[in-house]
């Protein structure tokens, strides 16, 4: 697939169909891409992918979730994978957040390359920020702190729609 046809095809899924797990070989290739992003100074130490596959943990999270933000919805949306983008101090003071999102949008548009359905969480990592004794039991490093999620599998309905490319962002040209 081409970049552009990616970026057009790429959606957020926010039902995906229950116990049809992502392979290994494209989540291999999910996980480069992520790896691959550019990354302020080099600092590649101080990030951290966490892949998490496990259906009792990940209702674990759905439901520390929907605590904390008092939702009554799968908020993982049935998704049998989440990966978890966490950063320990970078650098350069608030780079992490560059940093966390081009390993993220790498992640989301290597997956719709593959054909593997996607959505960014940011609700997810930021419950799991906040709690040592789960970080802990995701076996994110002592010192990192979750920033971003994905969310990946394969969508309970298809959608075939591309979005039609155009300048939607407020632009101005400087002299």
């Amino acid at each position: 697939m081409e970049t552009m046809k990616a970026i057009a095809k790429r959606k957020s899924t926010r039902a995906f169909t229950p116990g049809k797990q992502v392979s290994e070989a494209d989540l291999e290739a999910i996980l480069a891409a992520g790896s691959a992003a550019p990354v302020g100074a080099g600092d590649f130490p101080s990030l951290h992918l966490t892949v998490i596959r496990n259906p009792e943990t990940l209702e674990k999270i759905n439901k520390a979730v929907q605590a904390a933000f008092k939702f009554d919805r799968d908020v993982l949306y049935g998704a049998p994978t989440l990966v978890l983008v966490s950063s320990a101090e970078p650098k350069f003071p608030n780079i992490q957040y560059a940093n966390v999102g081009c390993i993220m949008e790498n992640i989301l548009l290597a997956a719709t390359d593959l054909g593997v359905d996607n959505v960014y969480l940011w609700g997810a990592s930021s419950v799991i920020a906040k709690s040592p004794e789960l970080q802990k039991e995701l076996g994110v490093p002592e010192g990192f702190t979750p920033i971003s999620g994905a969310a990946l599998g394969y969508a309970a309905e298809e959608n075939p729609a591309e979005k039609e490319l155009g300048v939607t962002l407020s632009i101005n040209y400087a002299p």
